[in-house]
């Protein structure tokens, strides 16, 4: 089954409050929480405090709204707020929930499927459109000199002399095999489609015949030796191949009939009105605007934000990015995940009680493991003999310190339970200001142009942005395909 599409969140992140922040905020204050003030120096100096950190509206943006939810966490805690309860904690852990309800859906779905017969696995294993190979790689680079190429060649002829004499094929390429993944695995490469390899590896490795072993293969990777394994030797790779392949197609062939049973469409403006959630997402989080109708309902703004901000950081980032194309797709899988719980809702898929057990469990232990980790469960913030100023005073003073600690890396930065920032948000006040957040990053530039100045080097330039790492974060319905390595063609 196409998962639901989860990623279980680190943190909650939210944008800022709306475009009138930027006349009414006060410049000192970059982010509230409650009663409590994120300072525009304050936010600077945590963006100037460690090492590696990059200095540009990104990170402003990401410290102002982490900094927000664990603000609220030590104020529900001085508060006495009871957070370990189950129905804050269905609330928190929906993504979780969610994802098991899914799950058991799919596997009464597979269990309605006619099973896998020996003679299936027989019949991919001999028909002609898939192959499971063994190799041994001898690696030469490319413009290499002839010596190091006569070099790799004279060990390749060296490994095949040993199986040419009864040398056990998996042994050897795990002793010499340049290729790290496949060499771990006794040289199995995944069970693989014509046209998968680069094409002299392939044309070599279609025609063996089952238990055939070829010569020495040469490729811009290097030299090869291939092994086409018999049957009973890959049985339960080529099982695996099967049941991933057939389930992969039944649930994209369930998915799609769903989604036409229900009349699923997107709305004309669907990838603009997603944009406009994205810039504004505290504003239109109880938004009922449609991003997609179906028979008996459809995704809300509302709904939209609730799964996003179950995401982590990078998908959200890319998501503002993203042409109306990729938001169509995002939207359109977002729906199905609806329509699938709704189905789910209908048989009445529930967790079991040994799963809510362990799933309470491990969220209270959260709880537990992050009140610890901020100092918030000695006497003082967690007494309530104490009186409730006192508390919420020195719970202001724990975060301070748990954020001091984080920038100079002498703590870890323990996560939220899942969407615990969300339900905190929904109970209090917050804001994330413009002019605060714009006044945090003037000063840090500031600072880290005396710095860079002090040091004898060059100041980094005015709109220093964070360097974009290599390729898109993936995205729902975006991964990039990863680069090709040794006997892998490049993909078209």
């Amino acid at each position: 089954m196409r998962r639901l599409l989860l990623t279980l969140s680190l943190l909650s992140l939210a944008g800022c409050t709306g475009f009138k922040d930027l006349f009414t905020a006060h410049a000192n204050a970059a982010a509230t929480a409650g009663d409590q003030q994120l300072g525009a120096e304050r936010l600077a100096a945590l963006m100037t405090g460690g090492k590696g950190i990059q200095v540009n509206r990104e990170t402003a943006d990401f410290i102002g709204n982490v900094w927000i939810d664990y603000a609220l966490f030590s104020q529900a805690v001085a508060n006495r707020a009871i957070l370990s309860d189950s129905s804050t904690a269905v609330a928190a852990m929906w993504p979780e929930i969610a994802e098991l309800r899914g799950s058991h859906w799919h596997d009464t779905l597979v269990a309605r499927r006619g099973k896998i017969t020996p003679g299936t696995i027989e019949n991919t294993y001999n028909g002609s459109a898939v192959r499971v190979f063994q190799h041994i790689l001898f690696t030469v680079r490319p413009n290499s000199v002839p010596e190091e190429k006569a070099a790799a060649r004279k060990k390749a002829d060296a490994v095949l002399a040993q199986l040419k004499h009864g040398g056990e094929f998996g042994k050897l390429a795990q002793a010499n095999s340049a290729d790290p993944q496949s060499a771990r695995d006794g040289g199995f490469l995944p069970p693989s489609p014509r046209g998968a390899f680069v094409a002299a590896f392939d044309s070599a490795g279609w025609a063996l015949p089952p238990g055939g072993t070829t010569g020495l293969v040469e490729t811009q990777f290097g030299y090869h030796i291939i092994r086409r394994p018999a049957l009973d030797a890959v049985r339960d790779r080529v099982t695996a191949y099967v049941q991933q392949s057939t389930g992969a197609h039944f649930d994209s062939v369930y998915m799609d009939s769903l989604a036409l049973r229900r009349g699923l469409k997107l709305v004309a403006d669907a990838p603009k009105v997603m944009r406009a959630a994205l810039q504004d997402p505290d504003g239109q989080y109880q938004s009922t605007k449609q991003i997609s109708a179906f028979q008996g309902g459809g995704l809300t703004v509302a709904e939209f934000l609730r799964w996003v901000r179950a995401l982590p950081p990078q998908y959200t980032a890319q998501l503002k990015g993203s042409d109306d194309a990729a938001l169509s797709n995002f939207a359109r899988v977002l729906s199905s995940n609806v329509l699938l719980l709704q189905q789910a809702d209908s048989a009445r898929i529930r967790l079991s009680p040994v799963e809510w057990q362990e799933m309470m469990q491990h969220y209270r232990a959260q709880i537990d493991t992050l009140r610890l980790e901020m100092g918030l469960d000695g006497a003082g913030v967690a007494d309530s003999t104490s009186p409730k100023a006192d508390r919420i005073k020195l719970a202001k003073l724990k975060v301070d310190d748990y954020f001091d600690r984080l920038i100079a890396g002498k703590a870890r930065l323990r996560p939220l339970p899942a969407t615990l920032g969300m339900v905190l948000r929904s109970k209090s006040t917050f804001s994330v200001n413009e002019a605060g957040l714009n006044r945090a990053l003037e000063l840090a530039r500031a600072k880290q142009a005396t710095d860079s100045t002090a040091r004898g080097a060059a100041a980094p330039p005015v709109g220093g942005a964070m360097r974009p790492a290599p390729g898109p974060a993936p995205i729902p319905g975006g991964v990039p395909s990863p680069p090709p390595g040794p006997g892998t063609a490049p993909q078209k």
